[in-house]
C-alpha cells in the first residue's frame, strides 16, 4: 500500500494541497475539520485541481470549470465554463479516484 504522512497543520481549512503518492498527484482538502483526498488531475484535460477553488466540499477545476465532490470524487458539473464543450466531451466524463485519509493526533496519512 502506497502512502504519505503529513502534519494536519499543512492542510489549512478550505485550502486544497497537492501531494504525490508514488508519482500520482493527490488533492488533500480539509472541510469542517474532516480530511478528504481525491485525484488531483482533472479527468477532462488533466489540469491540477489543487489550483482550483474549493467551495464547501466541491473543488472547481481552474481550466474549464469541471466540479468534483472531494468527499467521494464524483463529478458534479462537467466542463462548467463551456457547456457546449461539455456536451461534446461528455464521453470523457469520469470521477476522480478516492484515497483514504486517516488522522491520528496531529498526523494525517493518505493511502491508496
Amino acid at each position: 500500500m502506497a502512502k504519505i504522512t503529513l502534519n494536519t497543520s499543512e492542510i489549512p481549512e478550505g485550502k486544497p494541497k497537492r501531494v504525490e503518492i508514488e508519482g500520482k498527484g493527490v488533492l488533500v482538502a480539509r472541510r469542517s475539520g474532516k480530511f478528504y483526498a481525491i485525484g488531483d488531475k482533472c479527468t477532462h484535460m488533466g489540469c491540477s485541481l489543487s489550483e482550483g477553488t474549493l467551495e464547501g466540499t466541491v473543488i472547481t477545476c481552474p481550466c474549464h470549470g469541471t466540479k468534483f465532490n472531494v468527499t467521494n470524487g464524483k463529478v458534479t458539473v462537467w466542463v462548467g465554463k463551456y457547456p457546449v464543450l461539455g456536451r461534446l466531451t461528455s464521453f470523457m466524463k469520469k470521477d476522480e479516484p478516492v484515497y483514504k485519509a486517516t488522522v491520528e493526533g496531529e498526523e494525517i496519512t493518505i493511502s491508496d
